[in-house]
């Protein structure tokens, strides 16, 4: 009786012990920059930061900390303009325990040094052999020389990102991410106008990666060469759910181009226009492909999903097929039937000239 009394004991005091060294350092009011507040900061502490505009670039420091946009990504901006690095750095094995919420990183132009001094990696994050956990963030408007203009995991980095945004950044590979070597899950992101100078405009999957991607949108994503929403190259990865919308690639492949070595698989994915193709030979799983080819007769042809064009009496082509190129001659006819009988006569050039009175 007395030992379970004794462990008891022991039990509650370690409990207060950890939940008295939790603490909150607040930015400003505690300390005047956030790098400051991460250096001085305990694990299991809160790094809450006020609303405004911080011209800083940090680095989290191995801590498993809660790093906590105050008012929320929107009023909460860390800009790293003119400080020649990625804004947040994650290179000493921080965990899942780290996290950073509510906050943007803008400005960005990534960290230079590892594959050469002219060429920058990750320019609104970088993570190497650390896996954070990044929830409700925006990454808006960073670049990088080299590859991840908005955030670059490198080998173990199995990054977890929670409803974050990445918008308006750019580099030569994965404009939005470069992964390599690494985990990486997005669930309920949204990539959007994202540019690539070679490929993979939204998210590029390299050497042994294997990304997740579900409940998902890529949005007027661009690459130079292939996948202007995802690029993969001898990596895994599996995309879910998840909605494509006007990604161009001026070689191929504009949503998803799954290459050399390539094993990604994509289900339950919409693709809502025409240029949103996917390109990747038996390794893509292609069930995923809702619309298709609809014919409604009289040379008339769109791309909808299967059931819409059933219920206009279409018939339907199949899943990822696309619409034959019109006849011009057809056309002709039928943009002069302006009384739509079928026919272009006398009757179609007497309105046309009293709709030139």
């Amino acid at each position: 009786m007395r030992f379970c009394l004794t462990i008891s004991l022991l039990i509650v005091a370690l409990v207060s012990v950890t939940t008295a060294h939790a603490a909150v350092v607040r930015v400003p009011e505690d300390s005047l920059k956030i790098q400051h507040a991460i250096d001085v900061a305990d694990p299991g502490d809160t790094i809450e930061v006020g609303p405004g505009t911080w011209r800083e670039v940090i680095d989290l420091r191995g801590k498993s900390v809660l790093l906590l946009g105050k008012e929320g990504a929107t009023k909460t901006i860390i800009d790293g303009t003119g400080k020649g690095d990625s804004v947040v750095r994650c290179v000493t094995n921080e965990g899942p325990g780290t996290v950073i919420q509510g906050l943007t990183l803008t400005g960005g132009t990534g960290h230079a040094g590892l594959h050469g001094k002219n060429l920058s990696l990750g320019g609104g994050m970088l993570a190497l052999g650390a896996s954070p956990t990044l929830r409700d963030c925006i990454i808006v408007n960073n670049s990088a020389t080299g590859n991840g203009g908005g955030v670059y995991c490198g080998t173990g980095a199995d990054v977890r990102f929670e409803k974050c945004v990445f918008k308006g950044n750019s580099a030569e590979k994965g404009g939005g991410v470069l992964c390599v070597g690494s985990k990486p899950v997005f669930d309920r992101c949204l990539f959007e106008k994202n540019t690539a100078r070679y490929s993979g405009g939204g998210l590029y999957a390299a050497r042994g990666s294997d990304p997740t991607v579900r409940s998902s949108r890529f949005e007027l994503n661009r690459a130079a060469y292939n996948g202007g929403g995802i690029c993969t190259l001898d990596a895994a990865g599996e995309v879910l759910d998840t909605v494509f919308e006007r990604n161009r690639a001026v070689t191929s492949g504009g949503a998803i181009y799954s290459g050399w070595r390539a094993t990604l698989s994509a289900s339950a994915c919409r693709f809502n226009d025409p240029g949103d193709t996917v390109v990747g030979g038996t390794s893509l799983t292609r069930r995923d492909l809702r619309r298709g080819a609809c014919d409604l007769g009289e040379q008339i042809c769109v791309v909808a999903e299967e059931r819409d064009c059933l219920a206009a009496a279409g018939i339907y082509k199949g899943d990822g097929t696309q619409c034959a190129a019109p006849d011009p001659v057809l056309q002709a006819r039928r943009r002069g039937d302006l009384d739509g009988d079928g026919k272009v006569d006398r009757r179609d050039l007497s309105i046309m000239m009293l709709l030139w009175r």
